[in-house]
């Protein structure tokens, strides 16, 4: 079980902001609007807290793959770089205003 959650660690990471930038949206759509400031703000620190974590995650997989080159670790590696490229894309609406 831990080599699946160290495999898929970066996805999950991804799952987290995704499912986090959609209940601070959909709160601030209820409670003020949606591109209020202090909302999009909120979004975006947490967008940067995900992001900090899959690269960290992305750093600790390209380490061992230098290692031990095993498959794990490459899938690791490349869940963790997946996740950080999707978690900055979906954090420039955010970021832009939108």
């Amino acid at each position: 079980m831990r080599a699946w959650i160290w495999m898929l660690g970066g996805l999950i990471v991804w799952t987290i902001h995704f499912f986090g930038v959609y209940t601070i949206a959909s709160a601030a759509d209820v409670y003020a609007t949606a591109d209020d400031f202090g909302w999009r703000m909120g979004g975006l620190a947490f967008s940067v807290a995900c992001l900090i974590a899959s690269l960290v995650l992305l750093a600790i997989a390209v380490r061992r793959v230098k290692a031990t080159s095993g498959l794990a670790d490459q899938l690791a590696a490349l869940g963790a770089g997946t996740a950080a490229i999707a978690i900055v894309w979906q954090a420039l609406p955010n970021l832009i205003g939108y």
